[in-house]
């Protein structure tokens, strides 16, 4: 199984380790709404054990023209889901209101590295008492 990390492209890629917790991560950047749609998409026939989705900010008309896609797309995820974004505004569900929300929504002033090392040791943490329970 993997986890699929969606990211912000940057010139400085978040530091991601090849395995978590047995799984391999696998990163996807995501620089506009109809990419994290795609990646969604994607990640229904491709079964990750986890989705981490860094957030970004968008155009209130993106919001309108992919909303309703995005938020069918994350209600259809296989997986859980970890929501990083840099404020409360950038967060999908701030626009979206999925049903299925995300098992953590994390918001980390210090920074996107912060906020990524926090929901991988968090989808670690949850995978390994899946994988101690069996």
């Amino acid at each position: 199984m993997t986890i699929l990390l969606l990211r912000q492209p940057s010139p400085d890629p978040l530091p991601v380790p090849a395995q978590l917790a047995g799984h391999a991560v696998h990163c996807q950047d995501c620089a506009t709404l109809p990419a994290l749609l795609q990646s969604l998409r994607q990640a229904r026939e491709s079964q990750p054990a986890w989705v981490l989705i860094e957030t970004g900010a968008a155009e209130p008309a993106q919001w309108a023209a992919h909303g309703r896609e995005l938020c069918a797309a994350l209600e259809a995820l296989p997986a859980p889901y970890i929501e990083m974004a840099a404020n409360d505004d950038d967060g999908l569900d701030a626009h979206l209101h999925p049903l299925h929300a995300p098992v953590a929504r994390v918001v980390c002033s210090s920074g996107r590295e912060d906020a990524c090392r926090l929901s991988l040791a968090i989808a670690a943490r949850r995978l390994q008492t899946v994988a101690g329970s069996v």
